[in-house]
């Protein structure tokens, strides 16, 4: 699964490399197991390469992935704008 994905994000897996729903959340899920309240900001430094790079097939995906992110810390009750706890909150 992992050489899947990672086949994906790098266009090898098709032609177009997008990224299907299932491998964009296995993907944000491991991003925040590995790097935690810093995935999201990985995400769009990720997205914001492949951007400049003029890789726009994988500059949506990992937008895909940033968004996915963003709801899983939603969901956990966290501010999506924040790595963290916000400052101020207790």
């Amino acid at each position: 699964m992992e050489a899947e994905r990672d086949a994906a994000l790098r266009g090898s897996h098709e032609p177009t490399a997008t990224v299907d729903n299932e491998v964009s959340g296995s993907l944000a899920r491991d991003m925040i197991e590995v790097h935690g309240t810093e995935a999201a900001t990985i995400a769009r430094d990720n997205a914001r390469a492949a951007a400049l790079a003029a890789q726009i097939p994988e500059a949506k995906a990992w937008i895909r992935v940033l968004g996915i992110i963003q709801r899983i810390r939603t969901d956990q009750g966290l501010d999506p704008r924040w790595p963290g706890t916000p400052p101020g909150a207790t």
